[in-house]
């Protein structure tokens, strides 16, 4: 699999990567430190997050290729991914599309950026019920 951020995105997100930064792919199913609810709706529910390098997130346990670089992901979930991704930035809307060659797979990415202060400790681990 391979993710690319067109021209536009890489500079959406140019301010927030550093050299030590790890890119997160997240299906929203409620597994792992950055779903409180999961995805109960069955809509797609992607999240690019980006997190320190040392940053330990088990839970992540694959990744793809970009052109930024790796990008991890929790293996599991490659079903709700495609082969070749592209992540847009729609400067009208401000928003981040994630599309393949077959569909639109979300409208807008949501981005999140825990660089500093994150902890797995602190992330909520609970279960939850739809």
């Amino acid at each position: 699999m391979k993710l690319t951020f067109t021209p536009q995105a890489q500079q959406r997100l140019q301010k927030y990567l550093q050299p030590d930064s790890k890119l997160i792919l997240d299906f929203d199913d409620g597994v792992g430190p950055f779903s409180k609810l999961g995805n109960c709706s069955l809509d797609a529910n992607f999240k690019l997050i980006i997190v320190s390098k040392d940053a330990k997130l088990p839970d992540f346990n694959a990744q793809l290729s970009s052109n930024l670089g790796p990008v991890w992901y929790k293996d599991y979930t490659a079903p709700q991914l495609d082969e070749k991704m592209e992540v847009r930035f729609n400067q009208t809307y401000f928003t981040m599309p994630l599309v393949s060659e077959q569909r639109t797979m979300t409208d807008n990415l949501e981005f999140l950026d825990l660089q500093e202060g994150f902890s797995t400790e602190s992330a909520f681990n609970g279960a939850h019920d739809c």
